[in-house]
Order: C-alpha cells, then sequence, then structure tokens
C-alpha cells in the first residue's frame, strides 16, 4: 500500500497597493482566514504563513515570496497554497517558470484556492499580467494628472516647507527652516560655493535636513552617517523650483511596469506647475544663483590660498577662451612678500601664437577699470534712470516705441483677419452641406482660405515673440539699474559685486594709438548685456564719468 503524502503546507497572500485602489475585495487577513480554513478541512500541516503587504506582483523581490522559495528548496515546505495565480505575481513568465519548473523540481504541489491548475492556467496567468498593466497605466495616469493640478505627490516635504496640515499635497513655509533656505541663497549670491557654504551650515551647528525630518518625527536617523551637510545637499536646494513657489515633479521613474529600477526623465518630460505655494527666495535672488550656476563660477586659489574675484569671469575678445590666471610672488629684502598677479588668453596659454595672442591684462588695472565704469554707469542711472533705461532697449533691439506701436498694430490686424477667416470657414462648409456652393468651388476657396490662415498664424506668433522679447527687455533693463545705482560710491570691487552685476568681462589685445598702449575692455552686464558707453559724452563733460572702452593700459 502507498504511503500517503505528508502536505506540509505554507500559505502565500499578497496584497498590493494597485489592488486596493482597484477595488480589490480579498484583504491579506481574509485570505490567510480563507486558506487557513481549507489547510484546516483537509487534515494538512499549517507550518507557515507568508505575507507580502503593500507589494506589486510585478516586483518578484518581496521579501515573504523569496523567505517561502527558501523553505521550498530546504524542503521545509511541500506545498504553497495560494487563493489564485495572482496572488503569487502578475508576470506571467516568471509565474509560469515558478509553477511549470521551480516548484516540480524541488518536489512542491502548488495549489490555487480559488482557480483549477489546468492547461487554461497559462491564459489565466497572461491575463493577470495584463490587469497589472492597465492599473499601472491608471496609477501613473492619475499622478501625472495630479502633478499637472499642482498636487505634491512626493514622500517628503521639501526642507524649508512642512505639509498643509488641511490638504497634505500642498505646503506652507517652516518657519523654523525657512530662513536657513534664505542663508544659503545669499552666500551663494556672495559667491560661496557648495563646500564652503555647507562648511558654514556645520560650523554653526545647523542640522542638516534629514536630520530635520527625523527630529520632527521624534526619530533616531541611522540612515546618515556622518549627520552633516555636503556640497550635494547644498546644491540640490539652489536648483530647486521649490523655493521660488514652483513644483517640478516627475523627474524620475521606473523602467516600465514590471521593472521597478529608478532612472532619470529627460527634462523635457519633467512636470512643471507655478505658483502652487508661497515663495521662500525672491526671484531676482533666484535669478542671480542661477546665473552663477551656468557659468560655474569658481575662483581659482593659488597654492598660497588666494584668489582672484575674476576668475571664470574674464574671456578672450577675439577668441572667446576663458582668460587664464598668472601669479608671481616676489620676496623683498626686508622680506615683505609681494604678488603680481595678470591674466592671458587661455587658448594662447594652451597652444601659443598659432592659436591667439597672449591679450595679457594686470589684475590691478582691471580692478580699476571694472570699478570705474560701474561707477560711470551707476551715475548715469542716477543722473536719468529713464533715459538710461530707454538708451538701453535702443541698443538691445534696435527697435524704437514706434516699432512696438507697429508691431502690437500689426498683430492685432492678423487677429481680426484670423476671426474673420474663421468665420468665413465656417460658411463655406455651411455652404457646400446644403449646395450653394459647388464642390469644385469649395476646395478652391478652402484651400485658399487655409493657407492664409497658416501664414497669418506663424506671422502673429513671431509678432507676440517679438512683443514679449521687448517686454522682458524692459523689466531686465529696470532690474540692472536698480541693482547698480548703488553703486555709484564704489570704492572697493569684490566678488559679490561683480556677481551680482557682470555676466562676462571681454579682454581686447592692446594695440598703440599715438604711441600710447590702447585696448577695448567690454563689460557684458547681467539683464542688460553689453551696453557700452551710453550718456558718456554728456556725464563726461561734466568730468563724472569715464567709458572703460579704448582704455590706456
Amino acid at each position: 500500500m502507498a504511503k500517503q503524502k505528508e502536505h506540509r503546507v505554507g500559505i502565500y497572500a499578497r496584497l498590493s497597493n494597485e489592488d486596493k485602489r482597484a477595488g480589490e475585495s480579498v484583504s491579506i487577513e481574509n485570505q490567510v482566514l480563507m486558506l487557513t480554513a481549507h489547510v484546516k478541512s483537509q487534515g494538512w500541516e499549517l507550518v507557515e504563513v507568508y505575507r507580502d503587504d503593500g507589494f506589486s506582483g510585478t516586483n518578484q523581490n518581496r521579501p515573504a515570496l523569496q523567505q517561502m522559495l527558501a523553505d521550498v528548496r530546504r524542503g521545509r515546505i511541500n506545498v504553497v497554497l495560494i487563493k489564485d495565480l495572482s496572488r503569487l505575481g502578475r508576470n506571467y513568465l516568471e509565474v509560469g517558470t515558478l509553477q511549470e519548473e521551480f516548484f516540480p523540481d524541488h518536489g512542491c504541489e502548488l495549489i490555487s484556492y480559488t482557480e483549477k491548475m489546468d492547461e487554461m492556467a497559462v491564459f489565466r496567468n497572461f491575463f493577470n499580467q495584463q490587469y497589472s498593466k492597465d492599473t499601472s497605466k491608471k496609477v501613473r495616469s492619475v499622478k501625472k494628472m495630479c502633478a499637472q493640478n499642482g498636487k505634491y505627490m512626493g514622500t517628503y516635504c521639501p526642507y524649508g516647507y512642512r505639509r498643509n496640515p488641511e490638504n497634505k499635497h500642498q505646503f506652507v513655509i517652516d518657519e523654523n527652516t525657512a530662513p536657513i533656505i534664505r542663508k544659503i541663497f545669499e552666500l551663494r549670491v556672495q559667491g560661496k560655493g557648495y563646500k564652503a557654504i555647507g562648511n558654514y551650515l556645520n560650523e554653526s551647528g545647523v542640522i542638516p535636513p534629514r536630520d530635520y525630518y527625523y527630529q520632527q518625527k521624534k526619530r533616531e536617523n541611522t540612515t546618515n552617517i556622518n549627520h552633516c551637510w555636503c556640497d550635494g545637499t547644498v546644491k540640490a536646494i539652489l536648483e530647486n523650483e521649490v523655493y521660488i513657489g514652483n513644483l517640478v515633479q516627475g523627474k524620475v521613474g521606473t523602467v516600465s511596469y514590471k521593472n521597478h529600477k529608478t532612472v532619470a526623465k529627460p527634462r523635457e518630460e519633467w512636470i512643471r506647475a507655478e505658483g502652487t505655494h508661497e515663495a521662500i527666495i525672491d526671484r531676482e535672488i533666484w535669478d542671480q544663483v542661477q546665473k552663477i550656476a551656468e557659468k560655474r563660477y569658481q575662483p581659482r586659489k593659488q597654492r598660497d590660498g588666494a584668489a582672484s574675484i575674476f576668475s571664470g569671469l574674464l574671456v578672450c575678445a577675439d577668441c572667446g577662451f576663458k582668460m587664464r590666471i598668472l601669479s608671481k610672488k616676489q620676496v623683498r629684502k626686508s622680506g615683505k612678500v609681494y604678488r603680481h598677479t595678470s591674466f592671458i588668453c587661455g587658448n594662447y596659454g594652451r597652444s601659443g601664437k598659432a592659436a591667439c595672442t597672449t591679450h595679457t591684462i594686470e589684475e590691478g588695472a582691471l580692478h580699476e577699470l571694472v570699478a570705474e565704469q560701474i561707477r560711470a554707469h551707476a551715475r548715469m542711472v542716477e543722473y536719468d534712470e529713464s533715459r538710461m533705461i530707454e538708451d538701453i532697449l535702443q541698443v538691445q533691439n534696435d527697435e524704437s516705441q514706434t516699432s512696438r506701436t507697429a508691431y502690437l498694430s500689426e498683430l492685432k490686424a492678423h487677429q481680426n483677419r484670423l476671426s474673420m477667416l474663421e468665420q468665413l470657414i465656417a460658411k463655406l462648409y455651411e455652404d457646400r452641406l446644403t449646395g450653394t456652393v459647388p464642390e469644385t468651388v469649395f476646395r478652391g476657396l478652402i484651400q485658399k482660405y487655409e493657407a492664409e490662415r497658416i501664414d497669418r498664424q506663424e506671422s502673429a506668433k513671431n509678432l507676440e515673440s517679438r512683443i514679449q522679447s521687448m517686454r522682458q527687455s524692459a523689466n531686465g533693463a529696470s532690474k540692472w539699474a536698480k541693482m547698480i545705482r548703488q553703486y555709484t560710491m564704489l570704492e572697493v570691487l569684490d566678488a559679490q559685486i561683480l556677481l551680482l552685476l557682470v555676466d562676462r568681462i571681454e579682454i581686447g589685445e592692446p594695440v598703440m594709438v599715438h604711441g600710447q598702449r590702447v585696448r577695448d575692455i567690454k563689460i557684458v552686464y547681467n539683464y542688460v548685456g553689453d551696453i557700452g558707453s551710453l550718456h558718456a559724452a554728456d556725464e563726461a563733460d561734466s568730468g563724472e564719468a569715464v567709458s572703460a572702452y579704448g582704455q590706456a593700459v
């Protein structure tokens, strides 16, 4: 007589978050109760209950599932009891491998409480995967829609904010940490690097964001080893639009509904919603910080630790290469140390005369010339700000107020004609339906109207772009005027002033004019670009301003 099989049963139950949202009726508890009762009714031995609550069926790296498979390998259980195949997983290839190969190879029987394990199981397995795929699409679609509507879908609230008690998808300013955010941006505007800012915060005893999060939760942070600020954390804060009131989400995603590996998404796929909450940082300060990042401003230190405020800002006017700093140290007989610092074209420094010429300029002369031009432009703004802005706009756009008025008039004409074309096209379709207009006439007219509509839409778009550009230029000129007018009495030029005002400084090659070495030094300002020596003649007559162009050096 054959020996009756001894059933050592492992019950496996799973329920994902997607199943809950999709209305899955059988909870983990009910699955276990149902399957436990079946084991008892069959007189089998229940060895273990394996539970994976909140895990997707497309993910095979579930802790309870892996523990169960390990027990199968060891022979601890020889029967796996599940509610249905979808509980085991929703990847039909992986579930099929378990069903057809893994369990038979280890002498383990797979039993489904609600389904027959027959030839139709492979089809049910496939449909389980399709169900998971469809559910994943729905969940992603809902998350995308919420993000587009300005709802925060992340887990952790950004440092500087806390969740709104009345709406968990919105932020309110955390008055405990917002001043730290403002200080970080302030230090960056002053020319401090990411590491220097991190060191300042560490020395000031400011706890880093992750530690602060756990402190608020009244839990110990075991994930952060040194509990200090680092340059990466500072950089992430300075690049996060959340601090100007915007939400940018969808920066990362998963490879697919099967593969949950996180990958970075291209910038064009990010979801941006503006003005979703109160800003901590003023837009002007934000723009200054982003300009610094674009220029990658990092003053290069010499061996003795000294650094030039012009490093990273100087470019050769002829070849466009960055200027390279040269520093010589002299020790006098008295023991006093003198430093001589100058700049040369980086292209020349790398490849010699075949690439460019030296464009050498001393740092001391540069200090004097740049400071003088800043003072001169500041006095021009103080003397007649409206005229200065008007002249800047004239230089930038070469388009007067008359041109802007003409653009607006032309745009209005296009818009009126487009509205008329829409009415003509609609009327033409009605006449075609009633037979008033023959088909051949209809085709000819509709083609003509459509062609004109497309041309006028394109023209209107170009005009709108020009008008918007002129408006932005006006705003930029006003911002620049507001910033520079405080430096009419500038005495000491420093890195903070340069970063605030200057985008770059173009250094020309010296030439001999009437026995004197003269060069062009072009200062390209933030917001307004190269404005030359506007008003210089008016102000120079009174001896109050001198252009920094064509200076003798």
